[in-house]
């Protein structure tokens, strides 16, 4: 082969050698661009919440009852805004309310009408002294009845049982409670009377019927039963119950028997002196224990407590009274 075809091939096969490499190798990979800070760019997404972070709370607020539940009503407020609720006239229904319980000899402090101890009709009468007391009650006067009753304890509990039977006549439903309260505080036994009193004895004898051995117990409870027979639900305490269901369960139950019909008694002889005026006569809106007429005894007797007919066109639902206490809250309308 001459020179010249040598030089020639060399260079053939040079340039295949050139052809073969550039034609195998792969475009390397394109790496991604780096955007400089402050660079314009298509917004960036937001960052993701850190796991730990709380979601916003909504502002506090004052907590509501939850759906259903019993309203509480222990203050004048919250007895306005039990009866609002329910499309009432809150305001007028509780001043319908104050004033039964004034009629009724209801004279003290109470929250749900918003009377306080200073300010309740008592504080006059107690400010009296004991000879201005009796001369008022001995005219009539009802809240002097009462006052000259309560400044008789516990000295001389005989006249505290007869003016508070005075005013109890005279429609006072507090006064019927009181005599229980004052007939459960001598029971069977025999207090000393007021300093040298002759007259004590003969006058305890006539509180106990005659019968020297009378247990005055038994006619507490036949006047806390003749109290809610003649003025209803309403006049219900839980001290008056805890003694009607003490008496409930005696194994002897002739005396439950007797105080039942005692408390008719009782009835009879105030309806032969007037019982005040609106006797039977509910509020328009009360609160009462829960459950009350399932809870008094006399059920199987030939007397037992039967609501009043005025109770017929009130309705009740649950409520929580002061000290939590479950009671009802009985709606008879507007008269």
């Amino acid at each position: 082969m001459s020179r010249s075809s040598l030089v020639v091939a060399g260079t053939l096969i040079a340039l295949g050698v050139l052809a073969w490499f550039l034609t195998s190798r792969s475009p390397p990979p394109t790496e991604p661009a780096t955007v400089a800070v402050g660079e314009a760019t298509s917004p960036a997404p937001e960052p993701a919440p850190a796991q730990d972070a709380e979601p916003a709370k909504p502002a506090a607020r004052t907590p509501s009852p939850a759906a259903g539940a019993p309203p509480r009503i222990a203050t004048r407020e919250e007895f306005i805004q039990a009866l609002d609720a329910r499309g009432l006239d809150g305001e007028k229904l509780l001043d319908a309310y104050r004033d039964w319980r004034v009629a009724r000899g209801y004279l003290g402090a109470d929250p749900l009408t918003g009377v306080t101890a200073e300010s309740a009709p008592a504080q006059m009468y107690a400010a009296m002294d004991r000879a201005t007391q009796k001369s008022l009650a001995d005219s009539g006067d009802l809240g002097a009845m009462q006052a000259y009753a309560a400044g008789s304890l516990p000295g001389d509990p005989v006249t505290a049982a007869e003016y508070f039977g005075r005013a109890a006549a005279m429609g006072s439903a507090a006064a019927m409670a009181e005599v229980a309260n004052v007939l459960a505080a001598i029971g069977d036994q025999d207090p000393g009377g007021p300093g040298n009193d002759p007259t004590f004895p003969g006058r305890l004898l006539a509180l106990r019927g005659g019968e020297p051995n009378r247990d005055l117990g038994l006619d507490a409870v036949a006047w806390t039963l003749a109290a809610i027979r003649l003025h209803g639900p309403i006049v219900a305490t839980p001290a008056g119950l805890a003694r009607t269901q003490a008496l409930e369960r005696s194994p002897d139950k002739s005396l439950l028997a007797a105080a039942c019909g005692r408390s008719l008694a009782i009835l009879a002889d105030l309806s032969a002196t007037g019982a005040g005026p609106g006797s039977g006569v509910l509020p328009p809106a009360f609160l009462a224990e829960k459950a009350l007429y399932d809870r008094l005894p006399c059920r199987d007797t030939p007397a037992p407590v039967m609501p009043p007919r005025a109770l017929e066109r009130c309705t009740s639902s649950p409520a929580v009274g002061e000290s939590n206490r479950a009671v009802e809250l009985w709606v008879c309308g507007e008269n």
